[in-house]
Order: structure tokens, then sequence, then C-alpha cells
């Protein structure tokens, strides 16, 4: 994170290491993801520490596939950059992609 004095040096790799976890930082990123991508960096990392990055990995790759071609749809955007790049936007009748929550 941006003002984290842990993770730039390699203290912890992962916030939940951290016995200011989650810190006044980490909150503020939590609550801006929720309102506007509809996901927690919070509840993220507490799957990761239950569970393990693999696991994590696995499932988002799962949540975020591309129904059209497989890829993985951006959160931030709701795009699939795999498939976007080959269709017109414009073209009429193109199937319209919805964000991921």
């Amino acid at each position: 994170m941006k003002r984290c004095k842990y993770l730039p040096k390699k203290e912890v790799e992962f916030c939940f290491e951290c016995k200011d976890f989650p810190c006044g930082n980490l909150r503020k990123l939590d609550k801006r993801y929720r309102t506007r991508f509809k996901m927690s960096m919070i509840e993220n990392l507490e799957f990761v520490k239950e569970n393990g990055i693999e696991e994590f990995l696995k499932n988002q790759k799962e949540k975020h596939k591309c129904h059209e071609c497989g890829g993985i749809i951006c959160v931030h955007d709701g795009k699939c950059y795999s498939c976007l790049e080959s269709k017109d936007e414009s073209t009429p009748g193109k199937s319209n992609r919805n964000p991921i929550h």
C-alpha cells in the first residue's frame, strides 16, 4: 500500500500478517473498492489468510471469467481485454458485458 511502512521493507508479504491489520489506509481503500467495484480488499485478504493464495487466485479466475472468450474481466471497468480489442464496440447486436461484482 501507498503509505505502508511494512510492505516496502518486505517485513510482511500480505497485510493480514501485520499487527495493525486492517489499518486505516486499508480501511479507506476497502471502502472505495466496496463502493466502486463491489469487492472488499479486507475480505479478500482474510480469504487468502484462511485458504491460501493459490485457492484465492483459482476462485478469482473463475469469478471474473469472460463468458465469451474465457479471458479475465477487469474488476475496475468490467471489460475483457482478451477479446475486447478484436470486437467493434459500435457493432449493433454485440453482447454487452456487465461489470463483475
